[in-house]
């Protein structure tokens, strides 16, 4: 019995440990980079003079869960594959696929996003006004069509 006792003993020391180590690393790198990019996003708001809403804020909630569901998900297979890989791969490749989709957003320049948001107004303003487009449309095609009768006849 004390012999199983010092085999689990070290089993903790050799492999446990070292992946609760880098787990919590992995997890404090994901939150290092939302807060960067949460606080980036305020900046680039200001400056472009759009209001910080609860409903822009509650964006970074719910990327939190899209980064941290999946992620506990890993944590747990690498928790049970530990005895066979010697680090927290699965786990530490999320979070850096993580860490990268912050950085991406980060980068994103201010315009392009007024240039994103600018499209999603035009996209809604045709699609309340679709009827009224529609038949502007086929004033002009109509018209074009007997101007173009008109012409064939002299």
């Amino acid at each position: 019995m004390e012999e199983m006792k010092d085999v689990l003993e070290q089993f903790v020391r050799d492999h446990l440990y070292v992946h609760l180590l880098l787990i919590v690393l992995s997890v404090a790198a994901v939150l290092l980079a939302m807060a960067v990019d949460f606080f980036t996003g305020l900046q680039k708001a200001r400056r472009r003079g759009v209001a910080r809403t609860s409903q822009g804020l509650k964006k970074t909630a719910t990327k939190a869960a899209k980064y941290f569901t999946p992620y506990m998900v890993l944590v747990g297979i690498d928790l049970i594959s530990c005895v066979v890989v010697p680090f927290p791969a699965f786990s530490m490749l999320w979070a850096a696929y993580c860490v990268y989709c912050e950085f991406k957003s980060v980068r994103e320049k201010s315009w392009q996003k007024a240039e994103i948001e600018k499209a999603g107004r035009t996209m809604s303003v045709i699609i309340e006004n679709k009827e009224d487009i529609a038949r502007l449309a086929a004033e002009i095609l109509f018209n074009k069509e007997k101007e173009g009768g008109k012409d064939e006849t002299k």
